[in-house]
């Protein structure tokens, strides 16, 4: 919700995902719209401290591959559950900012600050299975370390 994306916000950087074949809430694409919109709300605020992230990948980066379960059960593993997928578009990006985060404690100068909140060729922005992103990085904020 957006009141809890701003309380975040004020808090710790994060990174947002979601798909356009997204269907938790609504039909694609209108849940990946809906979570943009969570998103963009709290920037209304000045108060929002840190770096925050919005990735939506494309519905083929997501697209099910069938693979979703366990030995008893099967699910779908696109879209919502891009996640779940062996190789899900996320996962480096989701590891980018966690080693950012806790091993490198929010290193302006690392590898892993520049790909996810800078513009090189190898960052979150320029990810081809990205279909939108915002990013909200202001150039005064001041990494703080996930606890």
């Amino acid at each position: 919700m957006p009141h809890d994306l701003e309380t975040v916000s004020q808090r710790i950087p994060f990174l947002l995902t979601t798909a356009t074949n997204d269907g938790a809430f609504w039909p694609a694409p209108y849940t990946a719209e809906h979570e943009l919109g969570c998103f963009n709300s709290p920037f209304q605020n000045p108060e929002a401290k840190n770096a925050t992230a919005f990735a939506q990948f494309s519905g083929s980066a997501c697209e099910d591959d069938g693979k979703g379960g366990r030995y008893d059960r099967k699910w779908s593993n696109g879209g919502h559950d891009c996640p779940m997928k062996t190789q899900s578009p996320e996962t480096p990006w989701v590891l980018t900012a966690v080693k950012l985060y806790t091993q490198l404690g929010g290193s302006a100068s690392s590898k892993c600050h520049s790909m996810l909140w800078g513009s090189g060729a190898d960052s979150l922005q320029k990810d081809s299975n990205i279909e939108k992103f915002v990013i909200h990085s202001p150039a005064d904020v001041q990494d703080s370390l996930l606890v």
